[in-house]
């Protein structure tokens, strides 16, 4: 298995900890001095994550999250359009802990324009076994994000790479530890602007503060290039 090799550069990023309500949102400027608390800390060049299921939530959702989001280094809000470039995110973690549920997300490529996400990479634990799932949105306004493909047998506790790669001219290819989707971006995306999001985003609400989803990310890069 491949891993990227360089530590992880919190400076083009901010936070949301389900805290507060609506949840709180953590500046790049604190991530870049070190921030850590019970629900996001960095480890040696590792990130941990914690979003319990009685946590709070950001205005839009139901559900609690521990949850990086990408800005640029003043920490601005740095939203894109694919046209723009070439756009990549890549990850490598391990889920650690799922709710009674079985379901968090662990990287997202959302819109700024649209109340929904193109992209959901869902971690979930069925009977057993874990499956890191690829949902996406074929057009803004579609009600529903379809599985496109699925890696099965992730046991908890296994480190895997994940990448989101969308290019200039809408070709789209996500990888799930070599398991590979491709294909394009629906121009109806077209004037929608994106950003990338990552960590835990624990899916349920119900149960005691001790039950909820936890990751730890061993690399993690947002790039943009023309």
């Amino acid at each position: 298995m491949s891993v990227i090799a360089n530590m992880i550069d919190l400076s083009t990023w901010n936070l949301t900890i389900p805290e507060q309500v609506p949840a709180q949102t953590i500046e790049t400027r604190l991530m870049k001095a070190g921030y850590r608390s019970p629900y996001f800390y960095r480890s040696g060049n590792s990130l941990f994550f914690w979003a319990p299921v009685t946590g709070t939530t950001t205005k839009n959702s139901v559900y609690p999250r521990s949850e990086l989001r990408e800005t640029f280094p003043d920490g601005k809000l740095r939203n894109w359009l694919y046209s723009e470039g070439n756009h990549s995110l890549k990850a490598s973690l391990a889920v650690t802990q799922v709710p009674s549920s079985g379901k968090v997300v662990i990287g997202q490529v959302h819109s700024k324009d649209n109340p929904t996400p193109y992209i959901k990479l869902q971690y979930r634990v069925e009977r057993g076994v874990g499956y890191v799932n690829v949902e996406l949105r074929n057009k803004p306004a579609d009600a529903k994000s379809p599985v496109v493909m699925t890696y099965k047998s992730m046991p908890l506790n296994t480190r895997f790479n994940y990448s989101i790669d969308i290019s200039r001219k809408g070709d789209l290819k996500v990888a799930i530890n070599g398991l590979t989707y491709t294909g394009k971006v629906d121009p109806a995306w077209a004037g929608k602007r994106f950003y990338f999001k990552a960590g835990v985003y624990t899916l349920d609400n119900v149960g005691p503060a001790t039950e909820g989803g936890r990751t730890v990310f061993h690399q993690l890069s947002a790039t943009h290039t023309k």
